[in-house]
C-alpha cells in the first residue's frame, strides 16, 4: 500500500512539474504569409507608357492562372524588347517617345506610329496556323506580325487613323482579294511588342488580365536597365499607362529590402533584426496598394526596394538565416516600426501618434549614443518659418514666437505653439515635422531658441531661461501686467546701466536629438547592440517590450 502511495506521489509531481513547463504557443496566422508578392515599381503618377525588358535567354509572355504560369508567346533573343501601350510614338534617336498626337496630328511626320492596325485572314486557333498564314503572305507592302486577342490573328501597320488604314485596306484588298480585310481600333487594354529596332514582334489583349514577362530558363529580368529577380507584370488600365509590377518570393523580395533599409557592410546579427522586422512589415503592410493591382510599393510607403542591383552578400544571408522568423506580441504578428537614431530613447507610441501600442514602449538606448544624428540642430529665419505655415495654410500672420508648451516624458515634443500678429497654431507631435520637414526637424526631441537676446532666471529653472515678450510680467504702479506679445524690446536698469533688450527674434534654432519618430528599433543602435556581441533576437526582444521570436 506505501508503495503504491509512493508511485502515485511521484507521478503526481511528474504531472505538476509538466504542467507548470510553459508551452510555446505559436499563436499567429501563417495563413496570412505569402510565397509569393507583387510590388509595384511604377504606377500611378510614375506609370509609364513603355519599357524596355529583357531576360538572359529570352522571354515568355503570359498569365498566371491559379498561381501557374500560363505562356502565350516566346521571344528567344536576349536582346531587350520594347513593351508599351497601343497609342501613338515617334522615334527618336534610336528609341521612342509617347507622342500627343490628338493636340499635334503630324500626318506628314513618318516616324509616327499609332494604334490602328489591320487585321488579314480569319481568326485562328493556335500560333503555329496563325504563323503558317503569315508566311504564306509574302507580297506584304507593310510587314506582317502575330496578334493574340481573344484567338491568333494576322495584322500588319501601326497606323495613326482609320484615313490612312483605310488607304492601305483598298491595297490590300487588291493584292489579296481571296482574304477578309479589316480596321482595328485603338484598345486601351492592348500592349504593343517590339525589337530594339522598332519591328512589331506582336500585339497582345489579355482584356482584365495582367500580362506577365517570365525569363527562360533563368530567374532574372532586366526592365529599363535594372535586374529583378522573379517576373515583371504589366497591368493596363483603361486609359492609363503601363504600372509595372516584380513578382517575386517574398524571402527574395527580402533580399532587395534589407540592404536599402541598413547597410549590407554592417554586422550580421543587426541585419538579422532588420531582416525579421523587414519581413513582418512586409506582411503587415500586404494589400496596401490593392487599387493598382499589387501588394507593396517599392517606395518608403511601404519599404525601400531595389531589386537585384542592390543586394548585398551579407544582406542575403541574414535573410537565409532567419528565414520564416517572425516577431509576435501575445501571439500576433507585431507592426515593427524602425528609425535610424533615437538619440539615447526611444519613445511610447501614444507620444508620437494617438493610441497606446504595447510592444512600443520608450526604452532607455545607450546604444545609439555616439551615432550619425544623435544630435542635431536646424536654423530657420522667421521669414522661412512665416513662408512654410503660409504654404501649408497655417498662417499666423507677423510670427512672433515659438513655444515648446507640452514634452513627454523622455523629452520629446507633445505642443508647440507658433504665435503671430493674427492667429496662433498648435503643431503637436509629428505634425511639427510634417510641416517644417521630416529632414530638417529630424525628430521630435527637441527644444526652441531664437537669437533675440532676453533671457531671465525662474523659480522653476536651474538657470538663464529665454523668453518671449508674451511670456514676460512687469510690476508696474497699476499693478502686475502681462506684455503684449507682439513686444520687440524693453528697456532695463540692471542696477550700473540701462539696457535695450531685443524680443525681435530673426532665427529660430531647433536643436534636437535622433533621427525618425523614435518608435521601436533604432537601427545605429542595433548596428552598435551587434558589435557588443547581441544576437537578432536580442536586439529585436530589447527594442520591442514583451515580443518574442516564432
Amino acid at each position: 500500500m506505501r508503495n503504491i502511495l509512493k508511485i502515485t506521489a511521484v507521478l503526481l509531481l511528474i504531472s505538476i512539474i509538466h504542467i507548470s513547463i510553459p508551452l510555446r504557443v505559436y499563436g499567429y496566422d501563417k495563413g496570412r504569409v505569402p510565397e509569393y508578392v507583387k510590388i509595384g515599381l511604377k504606377y500611378g503618377e510614375s506609370a509609364t507608357p513603355m519599357i524596355s525588358i529583357s531576360g538572359k535567354n529570352g522571354l515568355a509572355l503570359g498569365s498566371y492562372i491559379n498561381s501557374v504560369f500560363n505562356p502565350i508567346i516566346s521571344f528567344l533573343s536576349s536582346e531587350e524588347i520594347h513593351v508599351r501601350k497601343d497609342s501613338y510614338f515617334m522615334g527618336l534617336n534610336g528609341s521612342f517617345i509617347e507622342y500627343q498626337y490628338n493636340e499635334q496630328m503630324d500626318n506628314g511626320n513618318q516616324t509616327i506610329q499609332g494604334p490602328i492596325h489591320i487585321q488579314i485572314g480569319p481568326q485562328f486557333s493556335s500560333q503555329e496556323e496563325a504563323q503558317a498564314f503569315m508566311s504564306s503572305l509574302t507580297t506584304m507592302p507593310t510587314k506582317p506580325y502575330l496578334s493574340f486577342e481573344d484567338g491568333w490573328k494576322v495584322w500588319t501597320g501601326m497606323f495613326t487613323s482609320t484615313i490612312s488604314a483605310q488607304s492601305a485596306i483598298e491595297a490590300l484588298r487588291l493584292t489579296f482579294p481571296e482574304h477578309e480585310v479589316n480596321i482595328i481600333p485603338q484598345n486601351n487594354r492592348r500592349i504593343q511588342v517590339l525589337s530594339k529596332t522598332g519591328d512589331v514582334l506582336c500585339m497582345v489583349n489579355l482584356g482584365e488580365t495582367d500580362y506577365y514577362f517570365k525569363s527562360n530558363g533563368s530567374n532574372m529580368v532586366k526592365v529599363d536597365g535594372k535586374n529583378f529577380r522573379g517576373d515583371i507584370g504589366i497591368k493596363r488600365y483603361t486609359g492609363s499607362d503601363l504600372t509595372i509590377i516584380n513578382r517575386i518570393s517574398l524571402e527574395e523580395y527580402l533580399y532587395g529590402v534589407v540592404p536599402k533599409e541598413m547597410s549590407g557592410t554592417w554586422p550580421l546579427e543587426a541585419q538579422k533584426a532588420q531582416a525579421v522586422a523587414a519581413r513582418n512589415y512586409a506582411i503587415e503592410k500586404l494589400g496596401s496598394h490593392n487599387q493598382y493591382g499589387f501588394d507593396l510599393c517599392a517606395t518608403t510607403h511601404c519599404q525601400v526596394y531595389g531589386g537585384f542591383d542592390s543586394e548585398h552578400e551579407r544582406s542575403r544571408g541574414a535573410v537565409d538565416e532567419t528565414r520564416g522568423k517572425f516577431l509576435t506580441y501575445n501571439g500576433e504578428l507585431v507592426t515593427p516600426f524602425y528609425h535610424s537614431n533615437s538619440g539615447g530613447h526611444t519613445e511610447n507610441s501614444e507620444n508620437i501618434w494617438s493610441s497606446p501600442i504595447g510592444y512600443l514602449k520608450g526604452v532607455s538606448d545607450p546604444f545609439s549614443i555616439g551615432a550619425p544624428n544623435d544630435t542635431w540642430s536646424y536654423v530657420m529665419t522667421k521669414d522661412q518659418i512665416q513662408e512654410v505655415l503660409n504654404s501649408k495654410q497655417l498662417s499666423v500672420g507677423d510670427l512672433n514666437s515659438i513655444q515648446v508648451t507640452s514634452y513627454s516624458d523622455f523629452g520629446r515634443v507633445l505642443k508647440m505653439e507658433v504665435s503671430g500678429s493674427s492667429d496662433k497654431k498648435i503643431l503637436e507631435k509629428e505634425k511639427v515635422r510634417s510641416i517644417f520637414g521630416y529632414n530638417n526637424i529630424k525628430s521630435t526631441w527637441f527644444t526652441v531658441n531664437t537669437d533675440a537676446s532676453a533671457t531671465v532666471i525662474s523659480g522653476d529653472a536651474s538657470g538663464p531661461k529665454q523668453i518671449s515678450s508674451g511670456n514676460l510680467f512687469i510690476a508696474a504702479a497699476d499693478g502686475t501686467r502681462q506684455l503684449d506679445g507682439s513686444l520687440e524690446q524693453i528697456v532695463v536698469f540692471n542696477g550700473i546701466e540701462l539696457k535695450n533688450i531685443s524680443f525681435n527674434a530673426k532665427q529660430y534654432v531647433f536643436t534636437g536629438k535622433g533621427w525618425g519618430h523614435g518608435l521601436g528599433m533604432s537601427q545605429w543602435g542595433a548596428k552598435k547592440m551587434a558589435e557588443e556581441g547581441y544576437t537578432y533576437d536580442q536586439i529585436l526582444t530589447y527594442y520591442y517590450t514583451g515580443t518574442q521570436i516564432e
